[in-house]
Order: C-alpha cells, then sequence, then structure tokens
C-alpha cells in the first residue's frame, strides 16, 4: 500500500465527513430556527396576567387600538363639536320685559259728579253768577229743599262722610231713600268747587282729575288739592258761608258711615 495514502486515512479518521458537516449544520439552523420562533412568540403573545406583563410588541399595541373608520369618526365628531363651539352665535341676552306703566286710575271719586250740563250751559251760555245760583236753587227745589221766602233750605250729607264715601257704599245707596241725598249733596260739592272756591275758575278740580291719572290716590289728591291745606271741617264752614250768601241755606247732616279723617 502506497504510503501516502495511509498518511492521508489516518488524517481523515480524525475529521468528520462532509455529509456529517453539512447534517449537522442543517440540524443547527433548524434548531436555532426553532427556537427563535419560540421567542418570538413568547414576545408577541400578551401575558395573561396584565399586572405582570412588562412589554407587548408592536403589534399587539396596534391590535388595542381603534380602527381607522373609528379614529376617523372620533375625529370628525371632535371637529364638529370644535367647530359648532366656534361657529354658534353668541347667546342672546333675553332682556327683561319693559315694566308696565302704572294703571292710571280714570274713575272719578263718587261726590264729583261730571253730569251737570245745565250749569255748564249757563256759564257756556254767559250768564251771570246770580242766573247760575237761581239754576242751583231750582235743581235742590225738585229734589226736595224747603223754600225760605228767596233762599233755600236743603240736608246736605257732612263733608267727612262724603269725601270718604267708595264706590260700593254709592251703588249700595241706590237702593235706599239715601240716593237723592247721596245725589244732590254731590251736585253741590261740585259746584261749590267748580264755581265758588276760591278763584271759581275750578282749578283744584282739575288738578285733583290730573293727579289722579298719574296714579295719585284719591284720598291724597283730596288732601292735596281739595283740602289744600285745611281741615275737612274748615272746608265744610267755608262751604256753608258761601253757599248762604248765595241764598242756599246748608244743613250739614250725619249718617254715621265711613268718615274722612280730620
Amino acid at each position: 500500500m502506497d504510503q501516502t495514502e495511509v498518511v492521508r486515512k489516518r488524517h481523515r479518521r480524525g475529521r468528520p465527513s462532509i455529509m456529517t458537516v453539512a447534517r449537522v449544520a442543517i440540524v443547527s439552523v433548524a434548531a436555532l430556527g426553532v427556537t427563535a420562533f419560540v421567542l418570538w412568540l413568547k414576545q408577541e403573545t400578551p401575558h395573561p396576567r396584565a399586572a405582570i406583563a412588562i412589554r407587548e410588541s408592536p403589534l399587539v399595541q396596534a391590535r388595542s387600538l381603534k380602527s381607522p373608520l373609528q379614529t376617523v369618526q372620533s375625529s370628525v365628531l371632535a371637529y364638529g363639536l370644535k367647530k359648532d363651539l366656534v361657529s354658534a352665535p353668541a347667546p342672546q341676552v333675553v332682556q327683561p320685559p319693559p315694566a308696565k306703566a302704572p294703571v292710571v286710575n280714570r274713575v272719578l271719586p263718587v261726590w264729583l259728579l261730571s253730569d251737570i250740563p245745565e250749569f255748564a250751559e249757563t256759564k257756556n251760555a254767559g250768564l251771570s253768577p246770580a242766573q247760575t245760583i237761581e239754576q242751583l236753587r231750582q235743581s235742590l227745589r225738585e229734589s226736595g229743599a224747603r223754600q225760605m221766602g228767596h233762599a233755600v233750605r236743603f240736608a246736605m250729607l257732612n263733608l267727612a262722610e262724603l269725601l270718604a264715601m267708595e264706590p260700593k257704599a254709592w251703588a249700595v245707596s241706590l237702593e235706599s231713600p239715601a240716593a237723592s241725598e247721596n245725589r244732590a249733596s254731590s251736585m253741590l260739592l261740585t259746584f261749590y268747587l267748580t264755581y265758588l272756591d276760591r278763584a271759581g275758575d275750578g282749578a283744584s278740580v282739575k288738578a285733583l282729575l290730573r293727579a289722579m291719572e298719574k296714579g295719585m290716590s284719591e284720598e291724597h289728591a283730596v288732601r292735596e288739592f281739595i283740602l289744600a291745606g285745611r281741615s275737612v271741617a274748615e272746608l265744610e264752614r267755608e262751604m256753608g258761608k258761601a253757599f248762604a250768601d248765595a241764598g242756599v241755606d246748608l244743613q250739614f247732616t250725619r249718617r254715621g258711615g265711613l268718615a274722612m279723617r280730620p
């Protein structure tokens, strides 16, 4: 046997063959691949207990996110809400309704008559005061006044009760004999305030009506413009004297009704 061949066999006897090396390499690569795959799966699969899981892979994080459609819808809603807030008009300030005007008191006092046309006609006709007084005396005669020579005597309700009379009491009296006395007493007071009191121009009555139209109470207006610093008793005395000078003797009577304070 050739000596050289013997030496080569000895060398090959200590080294693995090419086929063996190839087989080992294939098995090793396969084992490494399996190991790497197992490790990758462990990283990709979330830990069953969230408190222990430290890190999740990007795929797991991606699975926990909303879908693109949901993300777009959320963005649209958020933008729409923001747009609505920006474009929404400023809230209108509701103005409180204007305060109502005070109720105008257009009701005349019951003792103030507005329907004494015979006296208005005589004044407008340019008749003298004596002729106007005669018209008054004739009206009193028709209401039951007693004739005393040229003068007449008439029982009139006292001013304290007449000025304090309320519409309800006036209405109740219409069904009683007091209606005639109330009517005649009111006529006398209206006549006096219009033609005989002070300047005889009815200024006090006009001022009273204007004040009541602006909301002043009747009692306040009477004290302010009719009494005008006088007591009820003083006004009654002045009225009695003025009518006595005109041929009308007034007998102020008391009925016991509501009376105006002095």
